[in-house]
């Protein structure tokens, strides 16, 4: 069984965990996109199936998962500006192979391929869109066109499990598993971005009682130490 300094230093070191993921969502409030990570405890079962031993402190207990809940539509009024209604993501070419974002805010290179911000050439079911200029139209369905013209259509992606995505930062996320090329129920509109999922007050909140918690943990632990010298000092004395 564990002591109770091993489990005020699992706490504290939960807490810590949470408190890194918990401030990154909040630094993330107002990215494009952004979807909030959710922090998950371990199954009690696996403790009961360790003997209720305490996992090591240098070891993490939690794990992290995507919260793919979309987050609100805001008009901008740039042709190049997207933003999917409910699920999918745009997938992109990166250097390692196939990412994913549902930060719509793309613009045109000089080779005039459809890229985002950093660069990443935006994907279509036929390879990268390469345009004549700034000002396509786009349909809910992700067909771009120029005039008459089709130029692409918009590779949008659904997963099975899209909180098992692993985010790489700046919006970006990776996936272990190919995902379903979105058509038939795809709604895109086209002058608009997706805010953050992230509700600022929720996340005090929980910023909060996680503070709150740790310093808790913090007196148990110089609690246990002042009554471990004390027990010293005295048994120094015979």
């Amino acid at each position: 069984m564990a002591s109770s300094l091993d489990v005020a230093a699992r706490i504290m070191a939960d807490d810590l965990y949470r408190l890194n993921i918990v401030s990154q969502n909040l630094a993330n409030a107002n990215t494009t996109g952004y979807k909030k990570e959710l922090v998950s405890a371990r199954p009690f079962i696996e403790h009961l199936q360790a003997g209720m031993n305490l996992v090591p402190v240098n070891l993490p207990a939690l794990s992290t998962a995507v919260d793919p809940r979309p987050g609100s539509l805001s008009p901008t009024g740039n042709a190049l500006d997207l933003a999917i209604e409910g699920q999918g993501y745009f997938e992109l070419a990166g250097a390692d192979g196939p990412v994913y974002t549902r930060h719509g805010a793309f613009g045109v290179d000089a080779a005039g391929r459809l890229v985002t911000a950093a660069g990443l050439p935006v994907m279509g079911l036929g390879g990268e869109i390469v345009l004549g200029g700034p000002q396509p139209t786009i349909d809910r369905q992700g067909r771009v066109l120029e005039g008459e013209r089709l130029m692409g259509q918009l590779k949008i992606v659904r997963f099975a499990d899209a909180a098992a995505l692993t985010p790489l930062g700046g919006g970006l996320y990776r996936a272990q598993a190919s995902g379903e090329p979105l058509q038939d129920n795809l709604q895109l509109k086209q002058g608009f971005l997706e805010s953050s999922n992230v509700v600022t007050l929720s996340e005090i909140t929980l910023l909060i009682g996680l503070v709150r918690r740790f310093e808790a943990a913090q007196r148990l632990v110089q609690g246990y130490d002042g009554m471990l010298g004390g027990a010293i000092r005295t048994l120094g004395t015979f």
